[in-house]
């Protein structure tokens, strides 16, 4: 030993371990340092156990008890009270006596500073929109920290479209407050292809011909998606399908979302389809909107009496929930 506190929190660790029986068997002064020689004695595992009023209260357990596994009832206490937020509480054990050959020990807790989630600090891709952040921040800050709460975070991030995490959520403790460190990365999904040729219609007219498909997600850093799907055969038939989503207008909760279908049936007749929609986030797994519906259908070929222009119109509420597995 170094000196004698270093002596003192060796014997404490001891007892904190159950060997509440250790002796000191021999001094040995070695140039400047001295050698103590101790005997742990026997581990106590199987005791009484008296609970004090603070611990019985809160864990519901009878004050005065006979336990086989004395760590798995510290480890037991000492977990409900970090659940509450206690991240750095410590049991004490306290030899009082022995009774029918099994020692008695006192228990009581230490239980330090509550700890609630105070902020978080992002890293790696950090050019994430600032409203899911506050988002972030408003479902969790203040709450208490515990592991409940940190699945929770990380699950938040599951199967989430634009980001992922490199890590499970870290934690920097600091006297005044607590911290949690997001690694996140950006997740790559864009893609682009199609194949467009040239050729001649029934009337030997050049044409322009194909299909393309073009995804782009999170290119501005602002969590917005365009999907564009175009298709065109020789005789005309085209079909165009366009859906953008803008979750944060303006940094704010208010998000858009549009789509636009046209179809043309050759030289019959042509489907025009918006579906223009404004939503709030709720939290980030709900959000509510509304959606209208504009569809115009108008026939090209006077010939064609099958079918007749029409024009519908429409405005409804949608809800949207997204659960991770």
């Amino acid at each position: 030993m170094k000196d004698s506190t270093s002596a003192v929190k060796f014997l404490d660790s001891l007892a904190q371990n159950n060997y509440f029986f250790t002796q000191l068997k021999e001094v040995k002064k070695i140039g400047d340092s001295t050698e103590i020689i101790y005997d742990k004695g026997k581990n106590f595992n199987e005791t009484y156990v008296n609970l004090s009023d603070s611990i019985s209260q809160r864990t519901k357990i009878q004050k005065e008890f006979f336990t086989k596994n004395l760590d798995s009832t510290k480890k037991t206490i000492n977990k409900t009270y970090i659940d509450d937020g206690f991240a750095f509480s410590r049991i004490k054990t306290k030899y009082k006596g022995q009774k029918k050959g099994y020692p008695i020990v006192e228990l009581e807790i230490n239980k330090n500073d509550k700890r609630t989630i105070d902020n978080f600090v992002v890293k790696g891709y950090t050019s994430v929109p600032k409203r899911f952040m506050k988002n972030l921040e408003k479902e969790f800050k203040g709450k208490t920290y515990d592991d409940k709460n940190l699945i929770a975070i990380n699950k938040s991030f599951q199967g989430h479209q634009f980001v992922t995490l490199e890590r499970p959520p870290q934690t920097l403790f600091t006297k005044d407050s607590t911290s949690i460190f997001l690694f996140m990365e950006k997740k790559k999904t864009n893609s682009f292809d199609g194949v467009i040729g040239f050729g001649n219609d029934k009337t030997d007219k050049f044409t322009l011909n194909g299909t393309l498909n073009v995804n782009f997600r999170n290119i501005f850093n602002s969590f917005e998606t365009v999907n564009l799907y175009w298709q065109r055969n020789p005789d005309k038939g085209q079909t165009f399908d366009l859906q953008a989503d803008v979750p944060y207008l303006f940094k704010s909760n208010v998000g858009l979302n549009m789509k636009v279908n046209i179809f043309r049936q050759d030289s019959t007749y042509a489907n025009v389809k918006a579906l223009p929609a404004f939503y709030y986030h709720i939290n980030s797994r709900n959000k509510i909107g509304f959606r209208g519906t504009f569809e115009s259908s108008t026939i090209i070929d006077t010939l064609y009496v099958q079918g007749k222009d029409y024009n519908k119109k429409g405005l409804g509420i949608w809800y949207e929930m997204v659960e991770t597995d």
